[in-house]
Formats: C-alpha cells, sequence, structure tokens
C-alpha cells in the first residue's frame, strides 16, 4: 500500500503544473529536525504528552483513538465566522485538540465512546450536541460525521467483535497489512483521488490512525509494527503550508492567488492532488536527507514520516501569527 501511495504520488509530482518540490531547500529543513531528535526535543512521547490523550495502554484507549480518528477531518466552516472551541477542564481547545476534548467531555457524562454499541445507538442530535461548541458553534459535515461514526461502529460490532484490538491483530504487526484492512472496511478512510485518469492514493487519516496507536502505545504492545516507518505523511492542508513556509514547495502564481483569495478547492481538483502529493513525496525526501545525516554522525534514533509529520504540524500551530501570509488551501470533505 506505501508504495502505491508514493508512487502515485510521485507520478503527480512529476506531471504537476501547479505545485513543485524544491530539492535544495530540503536539506537546511532537515539539518533543523535531525538536531531535535538528536537532543531529544522531537521523540516518539510526543502523543503520550498531551493530557487530552489516553494515559492508559489497554482495549478503552485503542477504541478511544478510532472513534476519535472517525471523527477527525474538516474543522472549519467557511458559513460560520465564530472558531468552534470547545472548554474541558477550564481550558479551551480548537481543532483536532478540540474533539479529543468534546469526546473526553461525552465519557465525563457518562457516554461511554469506547464502546461500539453506545456509539452506534446515538442519534444525530445527540452527536450533535457531543460536538457542540463552546458559544453554541458546530463543526461543518455534521452529518457526515454522524454516518463516518455509525459505520465505524457497525462494521467493528459485526465483523471485530466491536473492538478495534481485533483488527491489530489481524494485521500481524504490520502498519501495511493493518492500513489494508481500514481502507477495505471503512469506506470513509478510503482517500484515493484521480489525477490524469489516474488514481492516486492518499489515505491520511487512515494512516494517522495507525500511527496514533503506535505513538500512544511507544511503539509496544498494541503499538508495535515491524513497518512502521514505511507510511508516509498525512496529508491535510496545514503541513504543506509550512513545507510552502520552509520553501520545500512552491506553487503557480495562480495557485497562491486562489488561495490568497479564500476560493475553495473541490476535493479532486488537480490543484488539490498536486498539493498532498508533493507534500507526500517532499516529506518522504526530508525523512531520508535525516537519516543521511544520522548515518554520518552514526546516530541511532527513530526518524520517519510520522515524526517529520509531527514536528510540521505542530510548528504551524506554535507559530500561526508568522504563517498567517503564508497561503494555505481548504477544502470541505471527510478526508482531511
Amino acid at each position: 500500500m506505501v508504495l502505491q501511495i508514493l508512487s502515485t504520488c510521485q507520478k503527480v509530482v512529476n506531471e504537476s503544473k501547479d505545485v513543485q518540490i524544491i530539492s535544495s531547500n530540503i536539506p537546511k529543513l532537515a539539518l533543523k529536525i535531525y538536531t531535535l531528535i538528536e537532543e531529544d526535543k522531537l521523540t516518539l512521547d510526543e502523543f503520550k504528552k498531551c493530557p487530552l490523550h489516553p494515559k492508559n495502554e489497554d482495549e478503552d484507549a485503542i477504541n478511544w483513538i478510532f472513534i476519535v480518528d472517525s471523527l477527525n477531518y474538516c474543522f472549519f466552516d467557511p458559513n460560520n465566522k465564530s472558531h468552534w472551541s470547545v472548554t474541558w477542564k477550564n481550558e479551551k481547545h480548537t481543532g483536532y485538540f478540540g474533539l479529543c476534548a468534546a469526546i473526553n467531555r461525552a465519557i465525563e457524562k457518562g457516554i461511554n465512546m469506547t464502546d461500539m454499541k453506545t456509539c452506534l445507538e446515538l442519534t444525530r442530535n445527540q452527536l450533535d450536541e457531543i460536538l457542540l461548541g463552546d458559544d453554541g458553534t458546530t463543526l461543518p459535515l455534521l452529518q457526515e460525521r454522524y454516518l463516518c461514526l455509525q459505520q465505524s461502529a457497525d462494521v467493528l460490532l459485526k465483523k471485530y467483535k466491536g473492538s478495534f484490538v481485533n483488527c491489530i491483530l489481524e494485521s500481524n504487526r504490520s502498519a501495511q497489512k493493518l492500513l489494508e484492512i481500514i481502507s477495505e472496511n471503512f469506506f470513509h478512510f478510503r482517500d484515493e483521488s484521480i489525477y490524469n485518469n489516474q488514481t492516486v492514493a492518499i489515505y491520511k487519516r487512515a494512516q494517522i490512525l495507525i500511527a496514533d496507536i503506535w505513538s500512544s502505545f511507544r511503539g509496544s504492545g498494541f503499538g508495535e509494527f515491524h513497518d512502521i516507518d514505511t507510511l508516509t505523511m498525512f496529508a491535510d492542508y496545514r503541513v504543506p503550508q509550512v513545507l510552502l513556509y520552509f520553501g520545500v514547495l512552491k506553487y503557480s502564481n495562480n495557485l497562491k492567488d486562489t488561495l490568497k483569495q479564500g476560493i475553495l478547492l473541490e476535493h479532486g481538483a488537480p490543484e488539490e492532488v498536486e498539493i498532498r502529493a508533493a507534500s507526500i513525496v517532499a516529506v518522504n525526501d526530508i525523512v531520508n536527507e535525516v537519516k543521511k545525516l544520522m548515518a554520518n554522525k552514526n546516530v541511532h534514533k527513530i526518524c520517519n514520516s510520522i515524526m517529520v509529520d509531527t514536528y510540521l504540524w505542530g510548528y504551524r500551530r506554535e507559530n500561526a501569527a508568522m504563517l498567517e501570509d503564508t497561503p494555505y488551501h481548504k477544502t470541505l470533505n471527510i478526508y482531511y
């Protein structure tokens, strides 16, 4: 599957009209990331450090990650001027962290969101209430989220005894096998596009689900995958923005103008596929460059696309004001 992701994305990069990878700018960013890894400032522990994530390492933690990642997409609403946020334990959270807070809040109220029977029996109105933001703000695509949750719970109950652990066990510690299981059984994780009459595999959310389990369990127990380094980065709209900021990606003037005007790109539009495909290939190139630095300096630490993605995504959150003038694409869809 990963070879399919990288190879189909590389074909897009080769034929791309509006997005380029500027390879000469990769070493500088790779050195920055290498230094953080060498100094233990970018480690496998990033997921666990977040107070919103499960601290336990059991079946409930696995199902929590599965449910959160079944709903983890599209946190901006072009029709809503208020920013969606959720306050939990006196702290306000937005975006993905807002979703984590909403699920944790529901569990505190006695709604067992790690039980698939409970999730399947939720009504649309109940889910809307769970996801209701501060000041009455809501997320877009609420009906789509409800259908995703229903399908996740239904398939898991019918085929895997209500536990995502059974999907992991079936994968036999292979991230690629688990990616196949997820994409074959859960339609809303099947993230593919057509570009120049060819299918392009992206699988952002399916891969992030596997990566979250790997990170949460620190690569052991249920989180042990012998081929975890074969996963690619998670092609969303924020990581490409950071790659553009660092000069690793370059957009055509037409594309930049479109994005600066706030025009939404359709999911599957050529420019949207080019941005996502180039991000996947570029991050893979960055990982290879970091690994070269490690080999030259005889450093033996973990570096893969998951960790590079974690750094770039976090960089945007920490430097939001600085990146405000760097354009990024938006699209209303269930895939990121």
